[in-house]
């Protein structure tokens, strides 16, 4: 599956949102900060990379992003919800309890990053690519996706409702314990030795 890459190539290093115009940060590349108690409020991301940026004390609010590179951030409990994320990627990202509910993510990427809790609730996912990552406690529910890719994934203990898997590769993911309703699983594609999990799902017993 073919990911559109984040369009940065004009991106230069600038003083952390010294440089922001009419709310909108782009082309720009921003390192460590220790910024504490500032709220970012219906502002775009447009054209930047994020290096090492703690959120933590960072609070983003009806914030789009687009084209954008998150490496080695900590966006734990964020909200982007209602929102697009286009032709994004984070990359060893901290990203705990992170809510994209009723957002539309397209060439999304997500790698070697710790997403438990993460919440895509009537989200929208095209094109998303996810690898390496541990996404315990997540929840999809009435989710819907598209062209979207798995790649060692640790969905233990997940919440998956009524949101259709049909032809999507679970094979190389962890689905221990995975809560998932009748409808949704149909189509999924697992490895034979994950069968077992899938029987468990729904209360068979295996003598």
């Amino acid at each position: 599956m073919k990911i559109n890459e984040p369009k940065i190539d004009k991106a230069e290093v600038s003083n952390f949102f010294d440089d922001c115009k009419d709310n909108i940060f782009y082309d720009s590349i921003y390192e460590i900060s220790d910024y504490h108690d500032v709220e970012i409020i219906d502002a775009t991301f447009d054209g930047c990379v994020f290096k090492n940026i703690d959120f933590s004390t960072i609070k983003l609010i009806d914030v789009e992003i687009i084209d954008c590179v998150f490496d080695g951030c900590d966006l734990s409990n964020q909200k982007f919800d209602f929102k697009l994320l286009q032709r994004v990627r984070f990359n060893n990202c901290r990203m705990l309890g992170v809510s994209f509910i009723t957002s539309s993510l397209k060439d999304v990427e997500i790698i070697s990053s710790k997403a438990n809790y993460i919440n895509m609730t009537e989200a929208s996912l095209k094109n998303v690519r996810i690898s390496d990552t541990d996404m315990e406690e997540m929840t999809f529910m009435d989710t819907k996706l598209k062209d979207v890719e798995f790649n060692n994934v640790n969905f233990n203990h997940s919440e998956i409702n009524n949101t259709s898997l049909k032809d999507i590769d679970f094979s190389t993911c962890n689905i221990s314990n995975l809560m998932v309703d009748f409808i949704s699983l149909k189509g999924m594609i697992i490895d034979p030795f994950q069968a077992h999990e899938l029987i468990s799902m729904l209360g068979v017993i295996c003598k």
